[in-house]
């Protein structure tokens, strides 16, 4: 009995079936698949990008550029992780810059210009200075294995944008990323596709720039599980009641803001905020949270949790702050406005003191 080929149908079925990172690279070796790769349903549960490292599921892609030239000086293998000259000199972020890319590092966190020292390499290609050719090759490690390709040809970002438009783009069928990660200076994501349904984000270091992003390349008609950041010490911006934070189920922040970035935090979209790192304040900063809290008249369901050092717990009996109707030690309850009460209490949670403030509808 003669066998027959898969129809397009059948085709994106398996595909449907088949671990993310294994089905990209079938789609690359067999052209006659792609369209069907590109329409099946995908499900990416780890993604996380970097300037030089791609990972999807269990699958890690890193980058590298070899400098023969340096590798026998005998001070390190020759590899680096970063884009050069035909000098040696490192390669600016802004002009890695290509069509559909955004620039996610801050103005002034990233150190772009050219002729000073960055690693122990040092900088200049002292076989280029002699005006003799250097071998500087492309390597691209893929769980343990490696393939080059001359350095000429193609620099480390334009393989990166390569890689991600052959995964990610050009898609027409439903995909969806349980858990995202954006550690990377410039989002070199694919120009044209779907956009994916994403669950849950960790973008590190905060910023504005990284927000916008995010929200330009996701389904934003679905809301999002987490988003996961960090303040930086030196952000004097705040935070902005960006559309992104509406769509957030809960916004986790893995360090303690100053007090200042509440007057901002507190008026954002977003009904569940926590933060994970314990506070270590004076216990007298207990009652300017809770009187910044109560400022403004907030929305009801709003609910912020940061958890406290058993130290800093502070009784709640003690705190002077107005419109209180009643309180105990580790509970008290405020009036804001006629329709809502802030509820605020301590909880232990897997050995974790937390300290809750939230708005709730006042009985009728």
């Amino acid at each position: 009995m003669k066998s027959k080929p898969m129809t397009f149908c059948d085709t994106k079925t398996v595909l449907t079936y088949m671990e993310a990172s294994s089905r990209f690279n079938i789609a690359l070796k067999i052209p006659s698949i792609r369209k069907a790769e590109k329409a099946a349903p995908l499900h990416i549960n780890r993604l996380e990008l970097e300037d030089n490292r791609l990972v999807v599921n269990d699958t890690v892609y890193i980058l590298k550029v070899y400098r023969e030239c340096q590798a026998k000086t005998g001070l390190s293998i020759g590899e680096v992780d970063y884009d050069f000259d035909e000098q040696g000199f490192k390669i600016s972020i802004d002009e890695s810059i290509q069509h559909g890319d955004i620039k996610l590092a801050e103005s002034g966190r990233v150190n772009s210009s050219r002729g000073s020292k960055l690693d122990e390499l040092g900088d200049v290609c002292p076989t280029v200075q002699r005006g003799l050719p250097c071998d500087h090759r492309l390597r691209l490690y893929v769980s343990g294995s490696m393939r080059q390709f001359p350095y000429t040809n193609m620099k480390m970002y334009q393989l990166m944008k390569r890689l991600l438009t052959n995964f990610l783009g050009n898609r027409g069928g439903e995909w969806t990323i349980k858990n995202m990660s954006l550690q990377d200076n410039v989002l070199r994501w694919p120009v044209n596709g779907r956009r994916p349904i994403v669950r849950n984000v960790n973008i590190y270091i905060f910023s504005q720039r990284k927000i916008n992003a995010l929200h330009s390349i996701i389904d934003s008609s679905v809301p999002l599980t987490s988003l996961k950041t960090t303040v930086p010490h030196w952000n004097h911006i705040g935070i902005s009641n960006h559309p992104l934070l509406k769509n957030v189920e809960h916004l986790i922040f893995t360090n303690h803001p100053q007090l200042d970035f509440f007057s901002d935090l507190f008026s954002i979209q977003t009904q569940n905020v926590s933060i994970t790192t314990p506070i270590t304040f004076a216990l007298a900063y207990h009652e300017r949270l809770i009187s910044k809290f109560m400022e403004k008249t907030r929305p009801i369901g709003l609910r912020y949790s940061i958890v406290v050092k058993p130290l800093f717990k502070r009784n709640l009996t003690t705190i002077n702050v107005p419109n209180v109707i009643e309180r105990s030690t580790d509970s008290m309850k405020l009036a804001m406005g006629n329709d809502a009460v802030v509820v605020v209490q301590y909880t232990e949670i897997n050995s974790k003191i937390w300290l809750n403030i939230e708005t709730v509808p006042k009985k009728k």
